[in-house]
């Protein structure tokens, strides 16, 4: 076994050209797979690097995204199906009494927490794109097994397997795009890609209203839409095999030239694109540094208003007084307000720099005041209360981009890992938490959770403020540190900062790279 890489030392950057490329040699053993890449990106001529450049853009813009896109909608529909199927007679069927519903919303949700981190660590060793289609393949099989389930062990058992095999998909996603988008670029495109929750809302919505009206003395509409989607998740796995990529490299898309591009387009992020050795230092590095552990508080409030408003939106409109097939159309508003918004936030935070903490703040109020609605609009007022709950899915813009916050603010591939499955692990803590804040007797506003919702918001408010704050005080340092090492020189700032690019593919982490800057 090789004995492991010698931790690299901050002071090597000291120095600004020549210290630098000494540190990048010290540090060879453990090379990112994208620097031959970027290697021989430095030897094209200039002009025809950045026509390329275009090229490549446009083509993970309209083959990769929509990719993504649609797999992240079916993911998100199937962690769906529960809500829709509690509208078609599920309890009744299953036998569901007191908080049984409430613990099979939670279950997922466990499962999800359970295998967290592994699936960071598979994600880091194995290829994403092949590692990610099987994990679609089984969970849609699981859905179609869901169409057999007779009571509450049944399902228990498989929507803990479900939300095991969907936990790799969120830090999935954020590696790719990391690997494949610049950090001004990834918001919008992290955006887009949650945005299609707002499409699979609307999407899940529909296909329920439809088999609802379905008269089938087999099956019960509940049992038909976990079948249906099933089907569709299994034929998508199949389909992901062949054709999602692990990686720039081997985008099937890409010719040689464009992969050498692609990885010289993403060298200023230095973040790399993959190294498979894990590098124990990295980790003790990230549980050390406070602003991950804001970020694990932030993801755990976030955790907790997602699945307070995922698993109780029907339960709600419920109380408001709409029968089964009204409850499930009038949440198809709901799909277009996440849509609209997260995609509306995604544009402002890459379009203009550095607002994406401001615009996390932000997306949070219309969430909150849709809360504060439910609690206090007389129940007479139903399409007002109706309203309210649309905004609720706003949060999904606040959710995404604190995802973009971490994968273009966290460099060295096993830090990023440990940091990503920290912050789906307190996420997931959160989804567990969210339905058991909702007491049945309490239908159909539910003032308890209400109240305490309220505080979690103001919770998740205070660690985005933290999150921006620390990784603006350093920001600051480093620029005053930077200045003092360089002497003001422009030549010898545009060279530093031209090998500073080269470092990500040397796995150093955001905190030894001191040319790295939080993009905030």
């Amino acid at each position: 076994m090789d004995p492991e890489p010698k931790k690299p030392a901050a002071e090597d950057l000291d120095a600004p050209v020549d210290d630098l490329k000494a540190g990048v040699q010290e540090v060879a053993g453990h090379t990112d797979i994208g620097l031959a890449y970027y290697q021989q990106s430095r030897q094209m001529d200039p002009a025809e690097r950045d026509r390329i450049a275009k090229r490549v853009l446009r083509k993970i813009d309209f083959c990769l995204l929509p990719f993504m896109c649609l797999i992240y909608l079916m993911s998100f529909l199937d962690k769906q199906t529960l809500n829709y199927a509690n509208a078609y007679g599920l309890k009744t069927d299953l036998g569901l009494v007191g908080n049984q519903y409430s613990w099979i919303a939670s279950i997922t949700n466990i499962g999800y927490l359970v295998f967290a981190y592994p699936s960071n660590i598979c994600l880091q060793k194995f290829p994403v794109g092949k590692f990610i289609s099987i994990m679609i393949l089984s969970w849609g099989l699981l859905l179609i097994a869901t169409v057999g389930v007779k009571n509450f062990a049944g399902m228990m058992a498989l929507r803990f397997l479900l939300g095991g095999l969907e936990a790799c998909i969120g830090p999935a996603w954020m590696l790719i795009t990391s690997m494949f988008w610049t950090r001004d670029e990834q918001p919008l495109r992290m955006c887009v890609w949650l945005g299609c929750n707002g499409i699979s809302l609307m999407l899940g919505s529909g296909i329920s209203w439809g088999l609802g009206h379905t008269s089938d003395p087999n099956l019960a509409p509940w049992q038909l839409v976990f079948l249906v989607i099933g089907v569709v998740t299994v034929v998508l796995g199949v389909f992901s095999i062949f054709f999602f990529p692990s990686s720039p490299i081997d985008f099937k898309f890409f010719s040689h030239e464009e992969k050498v591009v692609s990885v010289w387009r993403v060298a200023e992020n230095q973040t790399g694109i993959k190294n498979d050795k894990f590098l124990p230092y990295q980790i003790k590095e990230a549980v050390l540094e406070p602003r991950v552990w804001f970020i694990a508080g932030q993801q755990l409030s976030i955790g907790i208003i997602n699945s307070s408003i995922t698993n109780f939106m029907s339960a709600l409109l419920s109380g408001f007084g709409y029968n089964a097939v009204e409850t499930v159309l009038w949440q198809l508003p709901n799909g277009a307000f996440q849509l609209v918004c997260t995609l509306a936030a995604g544009l402002f935070a890459s379009s203009v720099p550095n607002t994406t903490i401001i615009t996390i703040l932000l997306v949070q109020i219309p969430s909150l005041a849709g809360v504060i609605g439910i609690a206090l609009i007389p129940i007479e007022h139903r399409l007002a209360l109706t309203a309210c709950c649309w905004l609720l899915g706003i949060i999904g813009a606040a959710i995404i981009l604190n995802w973009s916050v971490v994968a273009s603010n966290v460099a060295g591939h096993t830090k990023r890992m440990t940091v990503n499955g920290l912050n789906f692990v307190f996420y997931a803590a959160g989804n567990i938490i969210g339905p058991f804040m909702f007491n049945a007797n309490e239908a159909p506003r539910y003032m308890s959770a209400i109240k305490a919702l309220c505080g979690v918001y103001a919770a998740c408010m205070l660690f985005t403020a933290l999150i921006g704050l620390s990784m603006w005080l350093s920001n600051m340092k480093r620029d005053r540190e930077f200045r003092g090492r360089t002497g003001g020189d422009a030549a010898v700032e545009a060279a530093v900062a031209e090998e500073s690019d080269e470092l990500g593919f040397h796995d150093r982490t955001d905190k030894e790279n001191l040319s790295f800057r939080y993009k905030l």
